[in-house]
């Protein structure tokens, strides 16, 4: 059996310590940053875990914004790629066999990137 931990909500007073501490950070310009080490976002990330709001686990560390990034960047090579041999006349098959990617992501990235495939 798995132990469900209750959530507890906050009094009033930590939400206004919490929309206080929020204010800091949006006044300094930190509206769309996830992993800050400032002090004004570390103060608001720390009561946030000590009201129970933010738990240890759900903490992110950038990681799916790193591989995001990674993902994108794989796509935009293969889409080079993928041009390159549509433009020498390969086919799907064939340029998914050459670059050793399913047909489907092929595709995928052919309607993505706008890439005009012949059919054979």
């Amino acid at each position: 059996m798995s132990k469900v931990k209750k959530r507890i909500r906050p009094t009033k007073e930590q939400w206004h310590e919490l929309n206080h501490l929020l204010d800091d950070v949006v006044e300094i310009g930190h509206v769309n940053e996830r992993n800050c080490r400032c002090t004004k976002c570390k103060k608001l990330n720390n009561y946030s875990e000590y009201i129970g709001l933010l738990d240890k686990q759900e903490i992110d560390d950038g990681r799916w914004d790193r591989r995001r990034l990674e993902t994108k960047h794989r796509h935009e090579k293969d889409a080079i790629d993928i041009i390159k041999l549509a433009y020498q006349g390969c086919n799907r098959k064939e340029i998914a066999n050459k670059i050793k990617r399913s047909k489907d992501y092929v595709s995928k990235l052919a309607v993505e990137f706008d890439i005009e495939i012949q059919k054979k």
